[in-house]
């Protein structure tokens, strides 16, 4: 019962961070640049570049405390848990099957982050002074590569959901088994 309450509260801390890629990416669709909007562009640039500065910090701490929760979640709950089960020769099939589908979001939510990192570095790196339409392309492709990233750790917390509703339903029938 203990273990169960420990795997609850880590569910209920993973659940509580959902929106830790928060605000939300929107697709802009194409749009012919005007001089009015290239020089908006220019006169805003200084205070873009502060506003990006300050979400890439941001996101930096965001994603290493958010992937250290995701980390724990698999080598400190699904795999010892999986493992247990296995060695205790109980049918845990959903369970396993979950927790390597739960490996495969988080390795794709790694290279999701890392591309939307270098997207960001890179427009972090561009003078929008001189280059405002490529300045706003990459705001544009940055922003994309943020929302992909979002939906990934939407996937990964349902997952998460998924893999703990398995685990209730494993245990009720366990005790039912050995009652």
């Amino acid at each position: 019962m203990k273990r169960f309450l420990i795997i609850t509260a880590v569910f209920a801390i993973s659940i509580a961070g959902i929106a830790w890629f928060g605000a939300s990416a929107r697709a802009q669709q194409a749009e012919i640049m005007t001089e009015a909007h290239i020089e908006r562009i220019r006169s805003n640039c200084v205070d873009a570049q502060s506003i990006l500065f300050q979400l890439h910090a941001s996101d930096a701490g965001l994603r290493v405390n958010r992937g250290q929760i995701y980390e724990s979640i698999s080598t400190k709950l699904m795999t010892p848990l999986n493992s247990r089960i296995v060695l205790n020769r109980l049918d845990s099939v959903n369970l396993v099957s979950i927790a390597a589908n739960y490996e495969n979001q988080l390795q794709e939510f790694r290279t999701l982050y890392q591309q939307y990192e270098e997207s960001m570095s890179d427009t972090l790196d561009m003078d929008c002074t001189d280059e405002p339409v490529a300045f706003y392309d990459s705001i544009a492709e940055t922003r994309e590569k943020r929302q992909l990233t979002h939906d990934s750790t939407v996937t990964l917390h349902k997952t998460i959901l998924e893999y703990g509703d398995e685990f209730e339903a494993f245990a009720e029938d366990f005790q039912a088994d050995n009652s």
